[in-house]
């Protein structure tokens, strides 16, 4: 997913985005308002450093969900 596509799923990435990064405010969520850069730094703010892979892998997951397009991009099994 690239910063335009970030922009346009905005409203159907914030859901998902607070279920994964539960330190992130609704303050966190206006000042990122849809900019993949912006979130990048809110999570280092609220977790620390973060390995950028980390943003792009979710975020593709999430795209990857969207389209259709799978492959590559499955989310981890739940621990048991």
């Amino acid at each position: 997913m690239n910063k335009e596509q970030f922009g346009q799923f905005w409203e159907q990435l914030k859901t998902p985005l607070k279920a994964k990064w539960v330190n992130i405010t609704e303050a966190d969520l206006i000042e990122i308002k849809g900019d993949l850069g912006r979130f990048e730094t809110v999570l280092q703010k609220r977790y620390g450093e973060l390995q950028k892979g980390e943003v792009a892998t979710w975020a593709n997951r999430r795209y990857s969900h969207w389209t259709g397009n799978y492959i590559g991009y499955k989310d981890a099994a739940p621990a048991v």
